[in-house]
């Protein structure tokens, strides 16, 4: 096969073979022929013989350190697994299905007793990457971590906060949650 120097390829157009090139990065092999995995521009390596696409759009890595938003999906006794739906500071969102994990020793600095106490299901949450492998864990210790929109348990509406509770005013009711400093203030914008 004659190879371009550079062209721009679709998923799963033939890029090479394994005769010629490596796969790398973007592509992927099968019955020794070399694919792209994205749309993106075709990179050929004569150093390292290795086929590679560079995505238009790359995927959003999640990686320690970075602030999150998420939902809460499950709780259980002692951990709670929200589904991860953006990285802060990033323009793209998350392109599969990306889960966290918050154990509660990780949620406040007070004791926690009881995670139904500090998160309920479906509350969107600001949280920080602690450790990616084997499974992302996060945090939401800080201040500026909890829950920055929290919705009633009984109605399913949003809440507003008022000081340390979150307050329905359909429902006249208080609930407790670990809410974030950030509460209420939280803009996501396109760009």
């Amino acid at each position: 096969m004659e190879e371009s120097k550079e062209r721009l390829v679709m998923p799963g157009e033939e890029v090479g073979t394994h005769e010629e090139w490596m796969p790398g990065e973007g592509t992927y092999e099968a019955n020794g022929i070399i694919y792209a995995k994205t749309f993106g521009r075709l990179e050929y390596d004569e150093e390292k013989l290795e086929a590679t696409v560079k995505a238009f759009n790359p995927v959003t890595e999640v990686k320690e350190g970075d602030i999150i938003y998420g939902t809460i999906r499950e709780r259980r006794k002692a951990i709670a697994t929200a589904d991860i739906a953006l990285v802060e500071g990033s323009s793209r969102g998350i392109a599969m299905d990306m889960e966290a994990t918050l154990h509660i020793s990780k949620i406040s600095d007070d004791y926690t007793e009881n995670i139904e106490d500090k998160y309920l299901k479906g509350d969107v949450i600001r949280a920080k990457v602690t450790q990616t492998t084997p499974s992302i864990q996060i945090t939401t210790m800080d201040k500026d971590l909890g829950v920055v929109r929290g919705y009633c348990f009984k109605c399913r509406r949003g809440m507003e906060r008022t000081g340390d509770t979150l307050f329905c005013g359909y429902c006249d009711r208080r609930e407790s949650r670990k809410i974030s400093n950030l509460y209420g203030r939280i803009t996501l914008k396109s760009k």
